[in-house]
C-alpha cells in the first residue's frame, strides 16, 4: 500500500499539509534552539525547499504564502511573537524561494542528483538564499549597519548555508521505495562509517583550524562505497556531531579572529557546509558511472531491436548461473528458430517491415516461453530458445506452440497480410556433465544441423529432437 501525502490534483490536501509540516518543524526549530550545540539547526527552511524542488507543482506563490503564514501562525502560538513575526518570517520565504528556483529548472521533478553539475549547483543556491534571507532578517531584528550587523548577519548566513546544505541532499537523494538488506551490511561495508567515526574522534583530540576536515577523506571513501543517500545521510551527521563537539568544547578550532569577529559556532557553520559538498559529489559521479556501466552492460547483454537477450547475453547469463553453484540440471535443451523465406520479406516490403516481423515474432515467442527459459536473438532472422529440466516431449510441445503461434496469426505489412512461418531444429541432452555454456554450445550445434533437415523437408516444421546422454539412460 503506498500513501502520497502530497497529490498534483488535489490542492486542497497539498494546502493542508504543507501548513501542518511548516508548522510542525517551525516548532520543533524553535525548540532546537534552546540547546546551544543544536543552534545550527532551523530545519523547516531547507525541508520545505527540498519538498518544493521534489513536487515541483508545489512551486506556486499560495504554497509559499501558505508557508509564510503557518510560520506566523506558530509565532503567534507557541513563541508569543507579534509584529516581529510578520517581518522576519519574510526571511524564511527568501531562502525558500531563492533555493527552490534554483533548484527546479523547466518544473520538472528531480527524483535525485543524477548529475554532478545538478549537485555542485546546491551550494551557490544555498549561498545565494543565504546572504538575500541573511540581509532581511537581520535588518528586520532591528541591527543596524555598525558593530552589531556583522555578527548577527554572520549568524544568519552560516545557519541557513549549512543547514541548507547538509540537509538539502539526503531530502533529494532520498528514493520513493526502499527496503533494508541486513544480510549484505558485512564488516567490509561497515569500514567507511568506521573511519568516519574515528576520524571525528582524531578532531576532537587534536583540534585546531584544520580539525574540521579530518572526516573528508573518510566521507569521500563512503561516497565511493554507499549510495547517494546514504552517503548524504551520514555527511549530515557528522555535521551536526562536529557542531555539538564545537560548541561544547570539545573542539576547539578557534584561530586568530583579529580580521573579522566571527564565533566558533559561524565558523564551524561554514567550514562544515563548505566540506560536506565535495563527498556528494563523489558520491554523486560514482552513481553516474554505475548507471553508465549498466546502460552499457544491457546494450551489450540485449538486442536492441527485439529486447531479446543477445548471443552475449545469453552467455553471460549461462555463466553467472554456473558460477551461482546451483546443482546440475537433470536435462538440457536447445531449440533454433529461423523464419522461413525472410530475405522475401525484406525485398518486397523493406527493412522497416523486416524489423516489425522481427519484434512481433520476438513477442510472439516472449508469450509462449514466459519464464520457462531463456530467449535469445542468435543473428539476423535466428533465434534460439534454451530450456533445462525439460523432456524431449515436453520441448517438441514448446516449439511446435512457437511455430503455431507464428504460423496461424498473419503479419500485417504496409497494409498487407502476410503469413510468416519459422523452421525449428531441437536438440537435448540428459543428465549433462559439463557447464551450461558448454552444454549449450555442444547442443547448438547438434540444432542446427535439425534446423537444416527442416529447411531440406519444406520448412514451416519442427524436427523431432535427438537425445544425446552424457551417460548410459538406465
Amino acid at each position: 500500500m503506498r500513501f502520497n501525502l502530497l497529490d498534483e490534483n488535489n490542492n486542497k490536501a497539498n494546502a493542508l499539509t504543507v501548513f501542518l509540516v511548516t508548522v510542525l518543524f517551525c516548532f520543533i526549530g524553535g525548540h532546537l534552539r534552546l540547546p546551544p550545540e543544536l543552534s545550527l539547526f532551523w530545519p523547516v527552511n531547507a525541508l520545505l525547499a527540498g519538498i518544493i524542488v521534489r513536487f515541483p507543482f508545489l512551486h506556486r506563490s499560495r504554497t509559499y504564502l501558505i508557508c509564510y503564514l503557518a510560520m506566523v501562525f506558530n509565532d503567534l502560538v507557541f513563541s508569543g511573537w507579534a509584529s516581529r513575526s510578520f517581518t522576519i518570517n519574510f526571511a524564511n520565504i527568501i531562502f525558500i524561494l531563492i533555493v527552490a528556483s534554483l533548484l527546479i529548472k523547466r518544473n520538472k521533478p528531480v527524483p535525485g542528483l543524477s548529475r554532478p553539475g545538478k549537485a555542485l549547483l546546491i551550494f551557490p543556491a544555498c549561498l545565494l538564499g543565504a546572504l538575500a534571507s541573511a540581509t532581511w532578517g537581520t535588518l528586520a531584528e532591528g541591527a543596524t549597519v555598525g558593530e552589531n550587523f556583522l555578527p548577527v548577519w554572520s549568524d544568519w548566513v552560516s545557519e541557513q548555508f549549512s543547514t541548507g546544505v547538509l540537509l538539502l541532499p539526503p531530502l533529494l537523494t532520498l528514493p520513493a521505495r526502499f527496503s533494508l538488506n541486513l544480510s549484505c551490511w558485512r564488516l567490509k561495508k561497515l569500514l567507511p562509517a568506521m573511519a568516519v567515526l574515528a576520524s571525528i574522534i582524531a578532531a576532537a583530540l587534536i583540534g585546531g583550524a584544520g580539525s574540521l576536515t579530518f572526516p573528508l577523506p573518510a566521507l569521500i571513501w563512503c561516497a565511493i562505497v554507499y549510495p547517494i543517500a546514504v552517503t548524504s545521510l551520514i555527511t549530515l551527521i557528522v555535521g551536526v556531531a562536529e557542531i555539538m563537539l564545537v560548541v561544547n568544547g570539545v573542539m576547539n578550532i578557534q584561530g586568530n579572529d583579529e580580521l573579522l569577529a566571527l564565533s566558533q559556532l559561524v565558523s564551524a557553520r561554514l567550514g562544515i557546509a563548505t566540506v560536506a559538498i565535495s563527498p556528494l559529489i563523489v558520491a554523486v559521479s560514482v552513481d553516474a558511472i554505475l548507471q553508465l556501466n549498466k546502460q552499457l552492460a544491457l546494450r551489450a547483454n540485449y538486442d536492441f531491436l527485439t529486447r531479446l537477450l543477445s548471443r552475449s547475453g545469453l552467455y553471460e547469463q549461462l555463466r553467472q548461473t554456473d558460477d551461482s553453484g546451483q546443482p546440475n540440471v537433470q536435462s538440457a535443451g536447445v531449440m533454433l528458430v529461423d523464419i522461413d523465406y525472410f530475405k522475401a520479406v525484406n525485398d518486397s516490403f523493406g527493412h522497416d517491415s523486416g524489423d516489425a516481423v522481427l519484434q512481433e515474432i520476438a513477442s510472439r515467442m516472449r508469450t509462449v516461453i514466459g519464464d520457462q527459459g531463456m530467449l535469445c536473438r542468435f543473428g539476423g532472422e535466428e533465434f534460439m530458445v534454451v530450456l533445462f529440466n525439460h523432456e524431449q516431449t515436453a520441448l517438441f510441445r514448446i516449439a511446435e506452440q512457437i511455430r503455431i503461434a507464428i504460423f496461424m496469426r498473419k503479419f500485417l505489412l504496409q497494409g498487407n497480410t502476410v503469413s510468416i512461418t519459422v523452421s525449428i531444429g531441437i536438440a537435448n541432452e540428459i543428465r549433462p556433465q559439463k557447464s551450461r555454456v558448454e552444454t549449450v554450445n555442444t547442443l547448438i550445434s547438434a540444432a542446427d544441423k535439425q534446423l537444416y533437415q527442416a529447411k531440406r523437408n519444406g520448412r514451416n516444421q519442427t524436427m523431432q529432437p535427438i537425445a544425446t546422454a552424457a551417460e548410459p539412460i538406465r
